[in-house]
């Protein structure tokens, strides 16, 4: 009997773990935006003016992300390639060539350093 209670009270406190780690909630996308920028700036060599440009980008991008979130699953990746092409088209117009180039390498080291890649 002990060992029922000892099995079923583990199972509830990795569940109620799980169901914490599951509902962590997301800053708001403006805050996400100037954090993205922040990390950015010494990487890409962005100005003072450059870097002012792109919130209202990776502001709106983080809103769209957050809408296709909203249903509860997660966005195919046909949407989210939208959602980055669109981005992307953006930044063009503000970064040069070698930001973007940049860019995309961190992007990539990023996405390999995912667990699920």
């Amino acid at each position: 009997m002990k060992t029922l209670r000892l099995l079923l009270l583990t199972c509830s406190i990795i569940f109620s773990m799980n169901l914490m780690a599951q509902q962590r909630e997301m800053p708001p996308p403006a805050e996400r935006a100037t954090r993205t920028i922040e990390r950015l700036k010494p990487e890409l060599s962005l100005t003072d003016a450059q870097a002012k440009s792109l919130e209202p980008i990776y502001t709106d991008y983080f809103k769209e992300m957050d809408a296709l979130r909203a249903g509860g699953e997660r966005p195919s990746p046909e949407a989210r390639q939208k959602l980055t092409d669109d981005r992307d088209a953006k930044l063009k117009k503000i970064l040069d060539e070698a930001q973007m180039k940049k860019l995309k390498e961190l992007e990539e080291a990023m996405r390999q350093r995912r667990p699920n890649g």
